[in-house]
């Protein structure tokens, strides 16, 4: 049984256990605040899906979890964690951290044989050109205020290599760069996600918040089915050679090719992006060798297909 910490209502983790039941494997997901579950999840249900209630910030509840189902491997791909109680400027970084040691003890306490924790592509802003696991990386943001996801990220990966060299048990750092598709939430959403909102919708596209919007940007960038399976062909490979990998492509996607897949999907869809370049350091592009080499993944969408993928899901009349 697979413990996916964030993988009943979180984006990337809701995905993940979609594509683990495919591969074969029963998923344990917790539910603690947030009620919404996506309708790709709802059929499978105690059938390979099992929930329990449980905040990934404490020990008892997740521990807990551990003493109902006897949990081989665990996939941390959460995003937002915080300790209880009032928020304060130190919660989020407090209940990441929480988080990091609860799922490290547990991991030790269970005897897992993997722990594979979602990382970002954002280590390699500011870089160009194609960029491998091995090139090196800003250890400061090289943008002040950057949003702590990708301090975040840092702390997860020299973590997880210290604890698996401390205990023997096999972790696993999946950086992944851009993304977009089903349960994403809008004011978080990827270019692709908002331009298809609008399509489908008929209300103007909403650019707020969004990086990398404007007409010459390219993004390396998977749909998240794609990138889901990814990451479950990576937790469940029998052998893996190494702690951290990228998920991407291996090319860079451009905004008009994105517009145009849009127009293409939602005929009579039209949008105009700011001219130029997003006013920001480059990504580059991820070099994936070694996800293939040790996966043999290759991404079954191209642009239009995911578009299309996406845009029917929200025809269907799910609101993201």
């Amino acid at each position: 049984m697979i413990l996916v910490v964030g993988g009943l209502n979180g984006f990337v983790g809701s995905n993940t256990t979609e594509a683990l039941v495919h591969l074969g494997h029963d998923c344990v997901v917790t539910k603690h605040s947030r009620p919404e579950i996506p309708g790709f999840l709802e059929k499978q249900i105690d059938g390979h899906v099992f929930v329990e209630q449980a905040d990934a910030t404490s020990f008892d509840d997740m521990r807990r979890v551990g003493e109902k189902h006897k949990i081989d491997s665990i996939v941390n791909v959460g995003g937002g964690f915080r300790t209880p109680g009032p928020k304060t400027s130190m919660s989020r970084l407090n209940g990441y951290l929480q988080m990091l040691n609860i799922t490290f003890r547990l991991a030790e306490q269970w005897k897992v044989n993997r722990v594979t924790f979602s990382s970002t592509g954002g280590m390699y802003l500011g870089l160009s050109g194609t960029v491998n696991e091995s090139s090196p990386i800003h250890l400061q943001s090289p943008i002040p205020g950057m949003p702590g996801i990708l301090q975040y990220q840092k702390i997860v990966e020299i973590a997880s290599e210290q604890f698996s060299n401390a205990t023997g048990i096999g972790t696993a750092c999946c950086r992944l760069m851009g993304f977009y598709g089903p349960f994403q939430d809008t004011d978080q959403a990827a270019l692709a996600n908002r331009l298809a909102h609008a399509a489908v919708s008929g209300r103007p596209v909403d650019l707020n918040n969004a990086f990398f919007t404007f007409q010459d940007d390219a993004v390396d960038t998977l749909y998240i089915k794609d990138l889901a399976r990814a990451i479950a062909l990576l937790h469940t490979s029998e052998k893996l050679n190494h702690k951290l990998y990228n998920i991407g492509t291996g090319k860079t996607t451009s905004n008009r090719e994105v517009v145009e897949a849009v127009k293409n999907a939602v005929p009579g869809f039209d949008v105009t992006l700011p001219p130029g370049k997003f006013p920001f350091p480059p990504l580059p592009t991820m070099d994936v060798k070694r996800l293939h080499e040790d996966t043999g993944f290759t991404p079954k969408y191209d642009t239009q297909s995911a578009i299309q993928d996406y845009v029917d899901w929200l025809k269907a009349g799910n609101p993201k």
